[in-house]
């Protein structure tokens, strides 16, 4: 970027918009990136005029392209729903701006491979909110399995669970529309689940699934899945749109020829434990998992002030931070960021396989 601050604008004020805005500005008063919130979108202009008197932003748009073309937006995050993504990219990269999209990235996984091709073509720059990615217990469990002898992977199990996101909290209605959201708790939630099982044990060659709609909405409130992996592992997992009131919750066990993991990521309950061949259980807080979080984003522990800290690994429900803090630097840096549109083509065939097997009640293969 020619700029010495990279000026960012952001598409979409509501629930997800605000996590990201909360991220943002906690890096940026903590001095661990150099980046102005330039600009900010929404048709709810209630919204957007409430968060611009948050954020003190001037600039602010009812139409994304107004945003996009605004000469003092260099990076556009989208955080509206799906089914506003391909428009909003697409414009984006014609314009020649740097995008990171929130997941799901499309309806599908051929709508998900145009973007790709549209960000290539015009030679932009594309990451998206996978943000399991950046959990420091998943962080730590695969530095774990790089530097102790687990063995070969045999299973994963995730079960993932969340309060039917309609009606509740700062949740809107959008979600329990297909023709906004493009399906229920497999596309919308899981599919960070798969792309956390092929970040771990590699591509998947085959799904059978089942998928169920107890809730009577037009999207899956039940999806149970099998995969095999390519090295021959095999993987399921059980996501869950309930009525319960509870937030999401999401359990995660690895195992291997010489060892397991077992990793709980719940809303007051969040550590990990793994076992290996001839050794007692060890079980890792929070703290140490931290440190496996700032190794990644290429942070000094020893040496980072105290809000820097704050703003890595407490601020949000989520690594949202962390998350961004790593595209920015890859953006300033002229990188290619991780995760990026070939990450979520990848999960997006998985979940469209997904569906299809469902529907056809068999066996679906990938590769």
């Amino acid at each position: 970027m020619s700029k010495a601050k990279t000026g960012l604008g952001l598409i979409g004020t509501g629930n997800i918009g605000q996590m990201h805005l909360l991220g943002i500005a906690a890096l940026r008063e903590a001095g661990l990136v150099n980046v102005e919130i330039a600009a900010l979108c929404d048709i709810d202009k209630e919204s957007l005029n409430r968060t611009a008197d948050l954020y003190e932003v001037n600039r602010i748009y009812d139409d994304y392209n107004d945003l996009i073309n605004d000469e003092n937006v260099d990076l556009v995050y989208v955080c509206t729903p799906t089914s506003k993504h391909i428009d909003i990219v697409k414009a984006a990269a014609k314009a020649h701006k740097d995008v990171f999209c929130e997941k799901p990235l499309a309806h599908s996984c051929p709508q998900a491979r145009e973007l790709l091709a549209v960000a290539k073509s015009e030679d932009i720059k594309a990451g998206v909110g996978l943000v399991l990615r950046f959990d420091p217990f998943l962080l730590y469990a695969k530095k774990l399995i790089e530097t102790k002898d687990f063995g070969r992977p045999m299973q994963a199990s995730i079960r993932d669970d969340q309060r039917f996101p309609v009606d509740y909290g700062f949740y809107t209605q959008w979600r329990g529309d297909k023709s906004i959201a493009g399906g229920g708790t497999l596309i919308e939630h899981s599919i960070h689940d798969i792309d956390l099982l092929r970040w771990f044990f590699g591509d998947i060659t085959s799904v059978y699934a089942k998928i169920g709609f107890f809730s009577e909405r037009e999207v899956e409130d039940q999806a149970s899945l099998l995969m095999t992996h390519k090295d021959g592992a095999v993987s399921t997992l059980v996501s869950i749109w309930h009525q319960v009131d509870r937030q999401n919750e999401r359990s995660i066990e690895f195992f291997f020829e010489n060892g397991f993991i077992t990793i709980r990521l719940e809303t007051e309950n969040r550590w990990l434990e793994y076992h290996l061949q001839n050794m007692l259980p060890v079980r890792i807080n929070v703290h140490e998992a931290n440190i496996a979080l700032l190794e990644y984003l290429g942070v000094h522990s020893k040496n980072i002030a105290p809000e820097a800290l704050d703003a890595l690994t407490t601020v949000g429900t989520e690594r949202f931070p962390a998350q961004s803090y790593s595209f920015i630097k890859a953006i300033q840096a002229d990188e290619d960021p991780s995760p990026n549109f070939l990450d979520a083509i990848a999960a997006h065939n998985v979940v469209d396989a997904a569906y299809e097997s469902a529907n056809k009640n068999r066996v679906i293969d990938l590769l």
